[in-house]
């Protein structure tokens, strides 16, 4: 089967949620020996190099990027105002991508193009003109949610107004997207029920984001530095404001609790509001090179989000190297774990430092969670498999 992808991010290396999701679905494709085409936008905010994505990606896969600007931009976001567009996805129409496109459809043909993400669905109508191939959206997430659930804690009235215009855009785009492609394979159960509730129409599928197991093995042997670790990129808001959350109002209970606790707090673009927090507790780390090497220093990690959709990743992760989390339920969206099996799951401030100290406090409790969340992952999570279920929903579509 050949199958041409789309993204809005180059997944070679991947160094956050979205684009560890983009690559385990080409991994998981050419798993099951099928050719993939990935066109990607290598954006300014997620840039890669030449020599860093030539030296990550497997040498058969047919790759191609796109050097854009998509940033944020107050003059472009105030003359959106002016629109009935999205901000946060017309962004992402970007020429050279699409003369591109309409030099490969006229000289080649794919059973299936998939689009990784909403963004992607901003080429919607120029793939129908030059392609018959089927259309299907990959949805990451329910993309006006994430904004959705912001909103309920943004303060500034000024962005709180403008946000809850683009909310209101982002959610009759995204709409009217899913139902304009042939088909949706959502990545958890809970946003293709969001669809169906909407009263959605196109064939949907559910296919989570997998890993190799083999290349993810379980955490053992590396002596602690810290008693919890936290890593996110703070670029993306959810994250920052969980961040931000986590240690005005969790962290200092957990001290209140265990004065000698301490923690690895990584996550790239950190502010300075939280660089100014560092202390003998609390060990900041701006720039983390290997995600596993920093996390496995740890006892406890934790997934302190507010708001997001879709699956979490990096609690797929921890999952897979069999580290001991605690999450708020949103953290841990995506991912059906058991309370206390294969990880804690507290969503106010109190509950979740008491479940910090219960498992810091707890070796014997933190050593049975390790075997469980990977044992959970190798049952539900193994990238082969789940290529192998999707293409069979791609040959449904043919």
């Amino acid at each position: 089967m050949k199958v041409l992808i789309l993204s809005n991010k180059v997944p070679y290396p991947a160094r956050d949620g979205s684009s560890i999701a983009m690559r385990s679905m080409v991994e998981a494709l050419r798993l099951n020996a099928t050719e993939v085409h990935l066109l990607c936008l290598n954006t300014r905010k997620h840039f890669r190099s030449s020599a860093e994505i030539e030296k990550h990606r497997p040498p058969e896969l047919k790759l191609e990027y796109f050097n854009v600007n998509t940033d944020l931009k107050p003059l472009s976001a105030l003359s959106n105002l002016l629109s009935r567009q999205a901000y946060h996805v017309s962004r992402f129409y970007q020429k050279s991508l699409v003369q591109r496109l309409e030099a490969l459809l006229q000289a080649e043909t794919f059973d299936i193009i998939q689009l990784e993400g909403l963004p992607m669905a901003v080429y919607l109508p120029l793939l129908r003109k030059y392609s018959k191939a089927p259309l299907l959206i990959r949805a990451h997430n329910i993309e006006y949610q994430i904004w959705e659930r912001h909103l309920a804690h943004e303060q500034n009235p000024l962005r709180k107004l403008y946000l809850k215009l683009q909310v209101t855009r982002l959610k009759r785009f995204e709409k009217e997207s899913l139902e304009a492609a042939d088909a949706v394979v959502f990545i958890s159960h809970q946003d293709q029920e969001i669809y169906r509730s909407w009263g959605g129409k196109s064939i949907a599928n559910t296919t989570p984001c997998g890993l190799n197991p083999a290349e993810h093995p379980p955490i053992s042997g590396t002596p602690p530095k810290y008693d919890v670790v936290h890593l996110a990129s703070l670029d993306w808001l959810p994250n920052r404001q969980g961040a931000e959350w986590f240690l005005k109002e969790v962290w200092p209970l957990i001290l209140e609790a265990r004065p000698q606790t301490t923690m690895g707090f990584g996550g790239r673009d950190m502010p300075k509001e939280i660089i100014a927090l560092g202390n003998q507790n609390l060990w900041l780390y701006p720039h983390v090179e290997n995600a596993r090497d920093f996390v496995a220093h740890g006892k406890v990690a934790v997934i302190p989000l507010l708001a997001g959709s879709g699956m979490r990743i990096k609690l797929l992760e921890l999952l897979a190297w069999g580290m001991p989390t605690v999450s708020t339920s949103i953290g841990a969206e995506g991912i059906a774990i058991e309370n206390y099996k294969e990880g804690i799951l507290a969503d106010d401030p109190e509950s979740f430092a008491a479940a910090v100290v219960y498992l810091l406090d707890g070796k014997e409790s933190r050593k049975e969670m390790q075997v469980q969340a990977r044992q959970f992952f190798e049952n539900h999570f193994d990238n082969r498999q789940l290529g192998a279920d999707l293409l069979n929903f791609y040959r449904t579509l043919i």
